[in-house]
């Protein structure tokens, strides 16, 4: 049996058979250019590759555990559950409106996310391994579709205003505002690929509200 939680950026489903926590989302693509026109199969090409990137950064990195008085709590406190991550194209009722611009190879848009607005801008690079910086000896590569996913997941001060536990402004010049964490290169949401267990801050939250008595936390 499946518990569902709907949410205007993305639905979780805790896929209670199979110890499988799943966040997805909807994206519905405006299909922009600034080189050639989109084919359909570019298109689904794209779609793929942002799927297959996001979840081999995201998806059984964070392993989760219950706790609480509950009947789903005391039936799986030995259970561990995996959370994975999927994004599915869609043409309407999407959670996100993804603008992806097609550019030429080894060209540069800039990417982001708006939380409020609910709306993506990428690129065709963004699948791509990107230098993003050399500090003190240490070059950092990242892939821009994961770290503007991770946004859409929570990732943003404006997910939850003034909880500090939700980590969305890694580039603060001090670290201890807003969650910042600047010095942390490697992070995902910094300038590499590395998850790290805040990142997951916002998803708790939500599913911390889906069952009465029951508080999943990360092992």
């Amino acid at each position: 049996m499946n518990i569902i939680k709907y949410t205007d950026r993305m639905d979780i489903y805790i896929e209670e058979d199979r110890n499988i926590i799943c966040i997805q989302e909807k994206w519905e693509y405006n299909w922009l250019t600034k080189v050639t026109p989109w084919t359909l199969t570019e298109k689904r090409k794209f779609h793929e590759m942002a799927d297959s990137r996001i979840w081999k950064n995201w998806g059984g990195y964070f392993k989760l555990k219950v706790k609480g008085t509950s009947s789903f709590a005391l039936k799986h406190k030995n259970t561990i559950f995996t959370v994975n991550f999927d994004i599915k194209w869609v043409l309407l009722n999407s959670h996100w409106k993804v603008n992806i611009t097609k550019i030429a190879p080894g060209g540069f848009e800039r990417s982001n996310v708006k939380w409020n607005e609910r709306i993506i801008n990428l690129d065709t690079e963004d699948t791509k391994l990107i230098g993003k910086g050399v500090y003190a000896g240490t070059s950092y590569y990242q892939y821009p579709i994961s770290h503007e996913f991770g946004h859409t997941i929570g990732n943003s001060y404006h997910a939850l205003k003034g909880r500090k536990s939700v980590h969305g402004d890694e580039y603060s010049a001090d670290n201890r505002v807003n969650g910042g964490f600047r010095l942390d290169y490697f992070s995902i949401m910094n300038i590499g690929n590395e998850l790290r267990n805040r990142h997951l801050d916002y998803i708790l939250v939500q599913l911390n509200t889906m069952i009465p008595n029951t508080t999943f936390y990360i092992v």
